[in-house]
């Protein structure tokens, strides 16, 4: 029975003590970010009193806090903020809103005369009593003896990222953890004053624009980190601290497109990386729309593009650096060291803005630690690019010694190689010249011949020394010259075009066979009087993928030449076979005796003459000269081949372009 009684003595103490503990304040005066102990309600039209907000309370609509540092991201929404259960309340105290760049922040908090207080500032307002505008905001509390025991109500609103680290301390506190903080930004605060100073009297001393691009991203960057990141603008006075809160990105923007052309000329975009160049330009044209939109004033716009751009800049010219070193680009080691750390801080930032990653006091720091060290790291790619450039003007400096050491030996030996390339073209020059000597000597005496016979006629006929009957038989006979002069002069046009401007080959798709079947009209009149008998062999249609101009000019010189050199009563077979992504062409005849001709010269320009038929039809060879040329630059080879009393020019033509490519 004593037993019982113990136990349950026990319990009900404990039950007692364990609620009188949790009746106890939970917030204490140390400086700390309390947003975990404080519990918030979204106003998302913005337009609640704090008498409405009151009547929230008591229905329960506030929500606990789940970070240390609140995040409400970017949003248009007013949220309240309540603050309860103060500990070791003693003294003069302060509520502090750690953040620069809240636009409106309303404090309440109820007086012992049953009256409430309300305080107001922001980054947009100017400073009233009982509230400090530093790098913060700091909020003085009522002493003990004014305050009525309840909560603190804060209503927080901008039109920005709203992250909102609270705090609660006392004026010692405070002493405390400001150190703390300005150490650290007094060391980033030097480093960029340093880099900014060294890089600027880099650029005036060696006229290197890089630098100076590096000394306006340093400059821009920093401005918007010092100014509005931290909130150090109201060094500058309360009009210049509220003119940045409205403009906060115009800095930001400015240090885009610096580090942009700061990051192109240090890694020679146009020769290392060229095809990023385009992606630069779109994300200046980004960046230039980003200022536009702060210069206006739409802040939550800008936010959004602004969180977007750092992240895909940092992560573009960051590749585009590793790039570039893989490409032989050396300075680019400590560039790709730099930039990858500030895509892991704006990552890292950008998560936990996102709230993907809790908000700490670590990550509040992040961005100005590390774009400090970024910006010094980009210092020590500078050093390593200047280094590296000195090094190869010495090394160009000793290569210029060698060259004057060694330059009677390379002078002789350039000497040598011209001597032999000159003579070699002489030579060259020479042979031209004879064939063209030889071509043409050919060329007036085959025109003149049968031009004198015709003049002779003329003459004849205007003296009326000839009869029509002897004029027509005249006519008659010497139409084979006039045959000649045509073949020949239509031959040395084409030849003579080659020569000055080229062979240019304008490929089309056409069929063969109709072709050959319209040069057959032609020449089939020519081969019954010379008593030849043609053998076409073609069945079905021969589409090919040619110039129709150049094979029709080889068709008709190859057929030319059969009816030239076949005897009467002999046949000539042209014949067309289809083969797996061709055809093939092929003109033979028979020969009264081939042991005069020379196959492997017959094409050869070097080796022209006078040719005569079976019947004196003269010839100089050009004709077998084109002919090979234009099959080469439609895709084929013409192929001679001599036989026991008959030879054959055969040659291939693709069927369509996919062969003819």
């Amino acid at each position: 029975m004593h037993f019982r009684a113990v136990v349950l003595f026990a319990f009900l103490f404990y039950f007692f003590d364990a609620n009188a503990q949790a009746s106890k304040p939970i917030l204490n005066f140390d400086y700390q970010n309390v947003g975990k102990k404080l519990s918030y309600f979204e106003d998302t039209a913005a337009n609640l009193s704090i008498d409405q907000i009151k009547a929230k309370d008591h229905e329960g609509k506030f929500v606990p806090g789940k970070q240390d540092i609140l995040n409400f991201g970017n949003t248009s929404s007013a949220f309240w903020v309540k603050i309860e259960h103060l500990a070791d309340y003693a003294g003069q105290n302060y509520l502090i809103v750690d953040a620069p760049n809240i636009e409106h922040i309303d404090c309440y908090f109820s007086l012992a005369n049953n009256t409430i207080r309300h305080l107001k500032t922001g980054s947009l307002s100017y400073p009233e009593k009982d509230v400090i505008i530093e790098s913060n905001f700091v909020f003085k509390l009522p002493l003990e003896k004014e305050f009525r025991p309840g909560p603190i109500y804060l209503r927080l609103e901008t039109r920005n990222i709203m992250l909102v680290p609270i705090k609660l301390a006392t004026p010692d506190a405070i002493m405390k953890g400001k150190a703390v903080k300005d150490r650290i930004e007094y060391i980033y605060v030097g480093v960029l004053i340093s880099l900014l100073l060294f890089n600027l009297f880099l650029f005036f001393s060696l006229k290197d624009i890089t630098y100076l691009f590096y000394t306006m991203y340093v400059l821009t960057l920093s401005a918007y980190l010092l100014i509005y990141i931290r909130g150090y603008g109201f060094l500058f006075g309360d009009h210049v601290r509220i003119l940045f809160s409205y403009h906060p990105h115009v800095f930001l923007s400015l240090s885009m497109v610096a580090s942009l052309l700061f990051c192109r000329k240090f890694l020679n975009l146009e020769q290392t990386v060229p095809f990023m160049v385009t992606v630069y330009k779109l994300l200046g044209v980004i960046a230039i729309i980003l200022f536009i939109t702060s210069m206006i004033g739409y802040k939550s716009l800008s936010a959004s593009i602004a969180q977007v751009m750092t992240v895909s800049l940092s992560l573009v010219v960051w590749i585009s650096g590793i790039i570039a070193y893989r490409r032989g680009h050396e300075p680019a080691k400590w560039y790709i060291i730099a930039w990858f750390f500030i895509w892991l801080t704006v990552g890292i930032v950008t998560l936990s803005l996102g709230g993907v990653i809790p908000n700490t006091e670590f990550t509040v720091q992040l961005v100005p630690i590390g774009s400090t060290i970024e910006l010094l790291l980009l210092s020590f790619a500078l050093g390593d690019r200047y280094k590296i450039i000195i090094q190869k003007e010495q090394d160009l400096r000793d290569e210029n010694l060698m060259l004057v050491q060694n330059q009677n030996q390379q002078l002789e030996t350039l000497v040598q190689k011209r001597t032999a390339l000159l003579s070699t073209t002489i030579g060259e020059l020479e042979s031209s010249n004879s064939v063209k000597n030889k071509l043409f000597s050919i060329i007036a005496h085959d025109l003149r011949s049968p031009l004198n016979s015709l003049m002779s006629i003329l003459s004849l006929n205007d003296t009326d020394a000839l009869t029509m009957e002897d004029i027509q038989y005249m006519l008659r006979e010497n139409k084979k010259n006039i045959e000649t002069i045509y073949n020949t002069l239509n031959n040395l046009l084409y030849w003579a075009k080659s020569q000055m401007s080229g062979i240019t080959t304008d490929p089309s798709s056409f069929d063969l066979k109709a072709l050959i079947e319209e040069l057959m009209l032609v020449y089939t009149p020519l081969m019954k009087k010379k008593g030849i008998v043609p053998k076409i062999k073609m069945d079905g249609l021969f589409p090919v993928f040619a110039d129709e101009n150049q094979i029709r000019l080889v068709l008709r010189n190859l057929i030319d030449n059969a009816i030239k050199f076949t005897p009467k009563e002999e046949q000539i077979v042209l014949t067309l076979k289809h083969h797996t992504n061709s055809v093939d062409v092929c003109v033979s005849n028979s020969i009264s005796n081939n042991a005069t001709m020379d196959f492997a010269t017959v094409p050869d320009l070097s080796s022209l003459k006078a040719t005569y038929g079976t019947e004196n039809e003269k010839g100089v060879g050009l004709g077998l000269h084109l002919c090979k040329e234009y099959i080469q630059s439609n895709g084929g080879q013409l192929l001679i081949a001599p036989s026991d009393g008959e030879i054959s020019f055969s040659f291939k033509l693709p069927q369509s372009a996919v062969e003819a490519a």
